[in-house]
């Protein structure tokens, strides 16, 4: 088992006199209008981040050694494990003419939108990359609708900056601000404070928390002392669901139904770089440097539409290093692909539920987001209420543009969600003859398929329990009277019916041709069938008082 990570964590963050020459530097470079580059939120943020150590062991952006070493093997030159290039390649003509201007040893003064200096990187290259080379080590594929590799055409420029980085000021985090901790910060209220042993490291993308994410959770939590939830706070695509919601749709969750005590929330304002499989040991790592001993990692970690393997994100580890993830401190937790199984009556997956695509409601975040954005709350057994009703309020665009249409196709809904009722006539019901094709779902189908869930999912195990009660609650009293008076009734009814068709039968003509009269033969068979009805009834039935055959006292046992 892992235990407490042993590493030094980065730490470029200027403080007092080293601080103030920095600003002093900056207003001489500004003065003069050499060597500034502008930068947006997002770079300052990865500033940020390599400074206060969440990217340790860097300690700036790569150099052109280090650079071509993660592309082609995952390491950097010294051999340290290292999944993604960390460049400052900042597009447009004027920034890339300063990074063109600098030498080895100059010092690039980063100024943010309102020109005030924010950090700097003392140059220790300036180097070209080849883009096609970067997308397709990275990310897998040059296709440029993949999210990655546009990045790298539309917001990168043709040379990167390579050099150390100092931090003059914290960029705020306005509505995360209460959250933000850095990594030494946690490492020490995890050991420190918490006197943890172990702890497991989850982080969280664009959708909002589920039960299958409640599974990890808690599994973790049974075998280990803390967990930190970092969600990723900074927009990725307009379409994901709002930082700010997501969050508090976290606060409703951990503050019902966890021990709150041993979790810790502690959000990353970066977006996804949209790295799939190498984007997931990064997170490890980042994880790591908070102070987790384990990293926990479900199927599709960081996955990209169809670009990557299911339990791809899993398997890099290994691929890439011959230690797997404990090359890198930190101790991998896989899981499967979670769901809900109507049947079993709570969450499950393949490892541990033996029943079949009819009873399963089925978890993808993607799909729970789409199905709020057409205006439908998702099932409890998949999001609990009170988080479903914050996540709700944070999708943007809500509905249906004028052509009833929305970003994501309706019957990937029913597909991803809902599989029981592409095989079954209902949850938990008989297979359909022939399966449904998804591609020719409607609306209407994901509300019939949302409805049988509502009505019947508490229903399925519901009903095993209650025919279990009313046979063996040796304790008649606990039964339901009304249930047990019908059934009583019924039998009453059936036996008055068995005495109707004997008196039938007795007067029944042997000869008749069964057109203006029955005949003896079929009105025996009629009877035949009430017996076997009233046999039915009354095999669901127990003698209780038979169960209770034991005549020892007790305390002949003790």
């Amino acid at each position: 088992m892992m235990s407490r990570p042993q590493l030094k964590l980065t730490n470029t963050v200027l403080e007092g006199k080293a601080r103030e020459m920095a600003l002093e530097e900056a207003a001489e470079s500004l003065a003069r209008g050499s060597n500034t580059i502008m930068i947006d939120d997002e770079a300052w943020i990865t500033v940020e981040m390599i400074a206060t150590g969440a990217l340790s062991p860097c300690t700036g952006f790569m150099n052109a050694e280090d650079y071509s070493s993660v592309l082609h093997t995952g390491r950097l030159a010294d051999g340290t494990p290292w999944p993604t290039p960390l460049s400052f390649a900042v597009a447009g003509e004027r920034n890339q003419n300063v990074l063109k201007g600098l030498k080895k040893g100059d010092v690039a003064t980063l100024i943010n939108r309102n020109k005030e200096p924010v950090a700097r990187i003392i140059t220790e290259e300036v180097f070209e990359y080849d883009r096609e080379e970067r997308a397709q080590c990275v990310f897998g594929t040059t296709d440029k609708r993949h999210p990655g590799v546009r990045s790298i055409y539309e917001r990168m420029g043709e040379r990167s900056l390579a050099g150390k980085v100092e931090l003059i000021s914290r960029p705020h985090w306005g509505a995360f601000e209460k959250y933000r901790l850095t990594p030494a910060q946690c490492i020490d209220y995890f050991y420190n404070k918490k006197g943890a042993r172990t702890v497991v490291g989850f982080i969280t993308g664009a959708n909002p928390v589920h039960r299958g994410h409640e599974h990890i959770h808690r599994t973790a939590l049974e075998n280990h002392d803390m967990l930190l939830i970092q969600p990723l706070v900074q927009l990725a695509k307009p379409e994901y669901i709002r930082s700010e919601y997501r969050i508090q749709a976290y606060e409703a969750l951990l503050n019902k139904y966890y021990q709150r005590d041993r979790v810790l929330m502690s959000p990353l304002r970066v977006t996804y770089i949209f790295a799939g499989p190498r984007e997931a040991v990064l997170h490890a790592i980042v994880a790591r440097n908070f102070g987790a001993t384990h990293f926990a990692i479900g199927r599709d970690h960081a996955g990209v539409g169809n670009y990557y393997g299911d339990y791809e994100c899993q398997t890099i580890f290994d691929r890439l290093y011959e230690g797997g993830s404990k090359e890198l401190g930190i101790e991998l937790l896989s899981f499967s692909e979670v769901f809900y199984c109507a049947r079993c009556g709570t969450t499950a997956t393949e490892n541990t539920c033996p029943h079949g695509k009819q009873y399963r409601i089925a978890i993808s975040g993607t799909a729970i987001r789409e199905l709020m954005r057409y205006g439908y709350m998702p099932p409890k057994e998949i999001v609990r209420p009170e988080v479903a009703a914050i996540a709700m309020q944070g999708i943007q665009p809500k509905g249906l543009d004028e052509n009833g249409n929305s970003i994501y196709p309706v019957g990937s809904i029913v597909k991803k969600l809902f599989p029981f009722y592409l095989v079954a006539k209902r949850l938990g019901g008989k297979l359909r003859e022939k399966p449904l094709s998804w591609e020719s779902l409607t609306l209407e189908d994901v509300e019939r398929a949302l409805m049988d869930v509502r009505e019947n999912s508490d229903r399925i195990l519901g009903d095993i329990a209650r025919e279990m009660e009313l046979v063996f609650d040796a304790r008649r009293d606990m039964a339901a009277q009304w249930i047990n008076e019908a059934s009583e009734y019924s039998r009453e009814r059936q036996l008055q019916l068995i005495k109707a068709l004997e008196e039938k039968v007795a007067s029944a003509d042997p000869n008749a041709d069964n057109r203006m009269f029955q005949s003896k033969a079929e009105a025996e068979r009629e009877l035949e069938m009430a017996k076997y009805v009233y046999e039915c009834m009354n095999s669901k039935g127990l003698d209780h008082k038979k169960m209770t055959w034991n005549p020892l006292k007790y305390s002949e046992y003790r």
